[in-house]
């Protein structure tokens, strides 16, 4: 093989006396400009060493898993009947024969335990180059006792418990273009939803039920395609969901062409300050299924005429027959100092405008016939929120807070005007938790698993409106092991509602709660909690048959968290 040839050698230049000096003094100062940063450490240089040293660690973990394990135990005069959804209790207090929660009463007293279990898994295989992640996410929920060998959700909780009830949550891949999953992520698939523009799996959970709109018109799990981003330029969150489909004109005209509800939607929030931001919204909700898509499948159909659906979740039915429609949302929220950091007051709200018009799709035999029914109802409805918080003591567990919630309502709902906020409990059982309201009565206990009862259960207050006041003083007995808390709150419609079908004159009152709750912290991410209400209802529950004593209930709960 032969050689390389040579290259001529440089000529070297002789060296000025001027440029000679100029290359000492610069050789003297490099010394000094290679350890301008910290100091070496000198006599403890093998400790200091042996406490930095990565060198040894593995990389970050291809497959990691969360696991949720929570069960409560109930003891109440509320009967919360299923009603045919084997172990789900959801639904207003008292709304009549077709509800799920059926009554209170002296003689009504039930006790019973709820267990769940929530595996979060992620994979972020090392070839993906940060690129992506697959998530998946199930849910495993039952009643202590009930049902054994059989397939359905929310059993298997009796002797033998061989019961298939897994259910489905999220099964999504996560894809990241900049490496950078804050500043931007691509949901692809079965996700969480919530009404916030902060991306659910990277962001804890007290953030998301404080901002944004408090999953008081959304909060579940849908598929589709959502993206968020996160920058210094602010908050975004795009999203395109499919909520419900069905096939309405397969039977009569031989169409068997798919119509969806789907929801879309944008969202921006930007920070003025590290402790204040301002956030604004656009959502177009799209229902092309005539009525015939299912919240339950075989059971419960969605939408605004659904009538059982109604009774179960706190809507109101429209009176109208195979609607197809939109609804159009506007809204604007805050949050400000929720973490303390700049001092010891925070402040968080909302406002939401939604208007709307549904169509009746059915065709009537007879022109009287199509006269005699609602041809169309017009959808306007505004909601309001406010949260004021005080830290007084040395944990974030001693805090004080009084929050208000404000409903626009409406004297007939069953009229072609509906004067109420549209939520996403028109599709979903349910589809929108208000998660931030601190009570065990007057509003759903959020700590469950099944049984989510409480006297209202949507914001709209089937149709009739809210305004409602909430205090709450908790304090660390111990700190950050111990804490107490103590609330009260009261609700009442915004309009007067309807008289009862027998002629009985209501009133506008939901009535009075007092609450008590001691969590222990015996372990990081490990809970056990004491948890007490009584309800002093009122006299929107005159001529009640259902309702005929005070509401109380006393929970038991254990929660833990792993990683």
């Amino acid at each position: 093989m032969p050689a390389p040839p040579r290259l001529a050698p440089r000529t070297r230049q002789p060296v000025s006396y001027a440029r000679a000096r100029r290359l000492a003094l610069l050789s003297a100062l490099l010394p000094a400009a290679a350890f301008a940063g910290p100091a070496p450490p000198g006599l403890h240089a093998a400790e200091w060493s042996a406490a930095n040293d990565r060198s040894a660690e593995p990389p970050p973990a291809e497959f990691t898993l969360i696991n949720y394990f929570f069960t409560r135990a109930t003891f109440t005069n509320q009967l919360a009947d299923p009603s045919g959804l084997r172990g789900v209790s959801l639904g207003p207090l008292g709304p009549g024969p077709a509800g799920s929660a059926t009554g209170t009463g002296d003689d009504t007293k039930t006790i019973y335990a709820e267990q769940r279990w929530i595996p979060v898994f992620a994979y972020s295989p090392h070839f993906a180059d940060g690129l992506a992640t697959f998530r998946a996410q199930l849910e495993v929920d039952y009643t202590w006792g009930m049902a054994a060998n059989t397939v359905q959700p929310n059993q298997g909780g009796g002797f033998n418990a061989d019961q298939i009830n897994i259910q489905t949550k999220n099964v999504n891949v996560a894809l990241t273009p900049l490496r950078k999953p804050r500043a931007l992520a691509i949901h692809v698939g079965t996700q969480s939803v919530y009404d916030t523009p902060y991306d659910p799996t990277i962001t804890p959970l007290f953030d998301l039920v404080q901002t944004g709109y408090k999953l008081a018109f959304l909060g579940s799990d849908a598929t589709g395609v959502s993206v968020y981003s996160d920058t210094d330029l602010g908050l975004f969150r795009g999203m395109i969901l499919p909520l419900g489909a069905a096939q309405p004109d397969k039977a009569e005209k031989g169409d068997a062409r798919f119509s969806y509800v789907w929801l879309g939607g944008l969202d921006y929030a930007r920070r003025l300050t590290p402790d204040l931001t301002l956030g604004l919204t656009y959502w177009h909700l799209q229902d092309d299924t005539q009525g015939a898509a299912y919240t339950y499948e075989g059971l419960l159909k969605s939408g605004p005429s659904s009538g059982g659906l109604s009774a179960y979740i706190g809507t109101q039915r429209f009176q109208i027959d195979e609607p197809s429609g939109h609804v159009e949302y506007v809204g604007g929220h805050f949050n400000y100092n929720l973490a303390f950091r700049s001092g010891p007051f925070g402040a968080s709200g909302f406002l939401m405008f939604n208007t709307g018009r549904f169509e009746n799709e059915k065709k009537y035999p007879t022109p009287e016939q199509a006269a005699a029914v609602l041809q169309h109802v017009d959808v306007s409805g505004f909601a309001s929120n406010l949260e004021l918080l005080y830290n007084f003591g040395k944990t974030r567990g001693s805090l004080i807070t009084l929050e208000g919630m404000f409903t626009t309502g409406d004297n007939d709902p069953t009229d072609d005007k509906y004067s109420s906020p549209f939520t996403m409990n028109y599709y979903g059982l349910p589809g929108a938790v208000w998660f931030n309201h601190k009570t065990l009565l007057l509003f759903p206990f959020t700590s469950t698993v099944g049984n989510y009862t409480g006297a209202i259960t949507d914001i709209s207050n089937q149709g009739y409106g809210l305004m409602a006041g909430i205090a709450s003083a908790s304090h660390d007995l111990i700190a950050n092991t111990l804490n107490l808390k103590l609330g009260t709150a009261y609700a009442r419609t915004a309009a007067q509602p309807v008289p009862l079908p027998d002629g009985t004159e209501r009133g506008r009152s939901h009535g009075v709660e007092i609450n008590a709750e001691l969590k222990y912290h015996f372990r990081y991410l490990m809970t056990a909690g004491l948890h007490v209400g009584y309800l002093l209802r009122g006299d929107f529950y005159d001529g009640n048959t259902q309702v005929d004593a005070d509401p109380w209930a006393a929970f038991t709960t254990f929660t833990w968290y792993a990683f």
